[in-house]
Formats: structure tokens, sequence, C-alpha cells
């Protein structure tokens, strides 16, 4: 199998070394890239599927795999390669469920090993992404795995602002912009606009959810979060798992925790707490939104739907 491999420079694990495409030569059945820019990762997927690629290797963390998986139809159609994932971001939310082969230098090695044994695409793991659209604009679809808004969208630019800086990355700088948030709601009161949550409307599968003011909402096709959370409630159809805690949230401590554990308690769904799987969502809301860790200006009505099924390789 063909293997085409794109590091991504401003990764945090890349940003001195330049990543592992710096350091491997192209050759007959391995392709380089180290693309700046969405123009030259175009460009780059567009060399990757005339040359013959089969796998893509990406030495990046999610908002890499998220660039690549949007662009990805540009390059090869309806027809995507296999990908296989050598996590160096500040997250890495994605390769947490998909599988990799390890980071750097050994994670490329590794891939290559088992690429040797031929038992590469016997190791795929199936998911789809999650697709947004804006229905009634021309602006091109974005995909990725994890959406969120509201309490979400302000632990990530708190995170972002003033955890990161401090070379806090990972699971320990989600758990603390998570318990940021919910310090902030709980202390400042319904006043404070954390708690109070914003206006919008949730539309899950054509039927609306929670009203109109909203504390937490999230959309993914994976089942588990960072730190192994699990806040989706396995019920419905659907690739989409989805959560919305309507504002301000009821007994907050008690039932945020629960649905990060996963765990339904019978009080939550007449309180505000909902979740399951869905076909497609509707979500309208006048507030930026955060997907795989990029936060997006808002642009109204967003529509939410499921990808065909990608396969990851990995262990």
């Amino acid at each position: 199998m063909k293997i085409g491999l794109i590091s991504n420079p401003l990764s945090r694990a890349n940003r001195k070394s330049g990543g592992v495409a710096a350091r491997v030569a192209p050759s007959d059945d391995i392709c380089v890239a180290q693309p700046r820019g969405h123009d030259q990762l175009v460009e780059d997927l567009i060399r990757f599927a005339r040359d013959g690629v089969d796998v893509i290797a990406i030495d990046g963390g999610d908002g890499t795999v998220r660039d690549i998986v949007s662009n990805i139809d540009q390059a090869y159609g309806d027809h995507w390669p296999l990908m296989a994932l050598l996590p160096s971001g500040k997250t890495n939310v994605i390769a947490g469920q998909v599988g990799h082969f390890g980071t750097g230098q050994k994670g490329w090695e590794r891939l290559l090993a088992v690429r040797k044994t031929g038992k590469l695409a016997d190791m795929q793991t199936q998911c789809a992404a999650i697709e947004i659209s804006w229905p009634g604009r021309d602006d091109p679809v974005q995909r990725g795995f994890l959406l969120g808004f509201a309490a979400f969208a302000d632990g990530v630019r708190m995170a972002n602002q003033s955890i990161h800086p401090m070379g806090i990355n990972k699971g320990l700088a989600v758990a603390m912009a998570i318990g940021g948030v919910l310090r902030r709601s709980l202390l400042s009161g319904s006043k404070n606009r954390e708690a109070s949550g914003e206006a919008g409307t949730v539309l899950v599968d054509g039927a609306q959810v929670n009203g109109t003011r909203h504390f937490l909402v999230l959309a993914s096709t994976l089942d588990r979060l960072t730190l192994g959370l699990q806040p989706f409630w396995d019920q419905g159809r659907g690739a989409i798992n989805w959560l919305d805690i309507s504002a301000p949230p009821k007994r907050a401590v008690v039932g945020i925790v629960s649905m990060a554990l996963g765990k339904r308690k019978a009080w939550m769904e007449d309180n505000g707490y909902a979740s399951g799987r869905a076909e497609t969502m509707e979500v309208k809301f006048d507030q930026p939104f955060v997907l795989d860790g990029e936060l997006y200006e808002p642009h109204g009505h967003i529509r939410v739907a499921a990808t065909q099924p990608i396969g990851f390789v990995g262990e």
C-alpha cells in the first residue's frame, strides 16, 4: 500500500522539528508533505490522489485531521483513502478512539513495520465524521468529529487563552477548562452568561430539544471524549451522538458530572438534560462554536449530518 505522510509543522509537538515529514525522503511507495495553509494542503491531497496513495498518515492533532477530512473529497471524490494517525496535537481526542501508531518517528516506523506484514488494511476502525453545512449559504462544508456550543466554546476559549500558554495540554487542559466554566457558572449564579447559557434552537431529527436557552450542546461521531468521558446516551438511531443541557443547568454539579461519566439519572430528562443518537441536527445560534478545538464565528443556521464511514488504521 502506498502511504502519503502529512506533517503539520504547526502542531504542538512539531514546531521545533517540523514533524516526521522533515526526516522522511519520498520514494516509490511514500509521498511526503508539510503543508502550510489550506491551499497547499488541497494541492498535496490532489497530488496524493494522482500518485495513487492508499493510506494518509497524519502527523498532527485533531485540527489537522479535521482539515484533511474537510478537503479530502476535492482530491479523492467519494472514494476516500484509509487514514493512519501519528498524534502530535494538544488533545488528540480522535486518535484516542479510532487508534493510532504512536507519535513521532517511532510511530512512523511502527506504521511501516505493520505495512510490511501486509496486514495494515485488516486493522481498520470505521468512524464517520460530522459534516456541517449552512442552509442558504455557499460556504464550503466543514467536517470534524466534535462540535460544541455555549459552555463548550467558553471552555475552549479559556484553554486557549489561559491554560495552553502555560504548557498544559491534553486531558489536564480539558479538565481544567471544564472545571473553570463550572466554577464561574456556579459562583456567579444565573445572571452570569455561562450559567444562563446561549439563546438558540436545537432540532434533533426535526424535533426541537430543550426550549430556547442552552448551557451546553455537543454533537460528535465519537463515543468517548478526552479522559475517557462518555457523555452520550446510547438511544435512538444514527451516527451522530448529541447532548443538550438547558440553561441555567438544574442540579448542575451532580447533573453535569453524571452526564460526563455516562451515568443517566431518572430525574434528568424532566430537568433539561437530553442526549441520544441522531441522523441529522439543526442548530441555530448567534455565538461562536467549536469544531475539533478551533473556534469558528457564527453563521446562524447550521445543519449537521454524518459522512460516509472513514477507515482508520491503528492500534
